[in-house]
This record gives structure tokens, sequence and C-alpha cells, in this order.
């Protein structure tokens, strides 16, 4: 049986790393070309230090390739929704949580157990005072269906480009961030 829980980065790190791998492998990776997955822990536990990350946790049996079901450490990590939390700068009484990352392993899916995993959190964040739960999804992967069935609008479309990296400037050449604009 899944359970679903609030849990702090420092107790699903050392679970998240394959997990959170297992989740690029199938769904980010293509967006990304051939990158490797490395989980940025210190960025993570950063952000919990300052208030701005909240985790809730799936946690169960998980189903092995013949369908039996297994528990071998204690209640592994299934699936986890990731939000991290920020005041909006040009709305300041509104505290948005954006989803971050959305995730259940392969014998953790079925039925309605993503709906409740992305409710627990809505009811976790509200009680944190969050006000404004920002959805997305890769186009690869749409969530519309669930994001609908939870209440969300669609607000917004959201592009993506990838710039090359900057070429070396010469000294004496104008100070980082100078806007030129077009001739």
């Amino acid at each position: 049986m899944l359970t679903i829980a609030t849990e702090t980065f420092s107790q699903v790190a050392a679970e998240a790393e394959q997990l959170a791998a297992a989740h690029w492998d199938e769904v980010e990776a293509a967006l990304h070309d051939a990158q490797r997955y490395r989980l940025d822990h210190e960025r993570y536990a950063s952000l919990e230090r300052l208030g701005m990350l909240h985790i809730s946790a799936a946690r169960g049996l998980a189903e092995d390739d013949h369908g039996a079901t297994s528990n071998t450490s204690g209640a592994p990590l299934a699936g986890y929704a990731v939000f991290t939390l920020v005041s909006c700068p040009h709305c300041p009484q509104t505290l948005l949580a954006a989803l971050d990352g959305l995730y259940l392993a392969p014998g953790a899916r079925g039925g309605l157990f993503a709906l409740r995993l992305l409710r627990h959190a809505e009811s976790a964040l509200a009680a944190r005072g969050v006000n404004l739960v920002q959805y997305s999804s890769p186009a690869s992967r749409p969530c519309h269906a669930l994001y609908r069935r939870l209440g969300a609008q669609p607000t917004e479309t959201i592009w993506h480009k990838t710039l090359p990296p900057a070429p070396a400037k010469a000294a004496g050449t104008k100070a980082a961030g100078t806007i030129e604009e077009d001739s």
C-alpha cells in the first residue's frame, strides 16, 4: 500500500537520487540533449533551509518484474511532488508554490494516486500559507487532465530556448548584465 507524507529533503535525499535519475531518463533527457543527471543536493538543502521547499513523498510497496510486491527497505520512496516556494515580486501578498518535479515509479502508477499525491501537497502548502500553485509538465508528457481535475486552469504557455554559451569578452568591454539595443 502506498502512503503519502510531507518529508524533508534530508529524509528523501539518499533514495531520491535513483528515483530522480529514473525521472530524468524517462521524461526530461530527450529535452536536454545527452546530459547525465545529477541531483543537486546542495541546492535542495539550501532551498529547504530558506523555507522555500516542499516535498510530498509517496512511499510503500513497489511491484517487481513478476507483479509481486516487495518492501525491502521499510517503505521505499515510490514517488514525489516537489515544489519551490517564492513570494511573487509583482503580487507581494501571494506566496507561490511552483511544481519542480512530479514523478511516480512505474509500480506506483495507476488509479488516482497522482491526484492523491498532489491533493496532499496542496493541503500541506495551504497550511504553510501558499495561496497560488503553479503546475507545469513537459510538452511530451502533458498533465492537463490531472491538473484540471485538481481545479487548476491554464494561464500561460511557456516556451524555452537554449542559448549558446556567451563568447569570452575582451578586457575593457561592457560589464556583464549590460543590455545593448538592437540597431
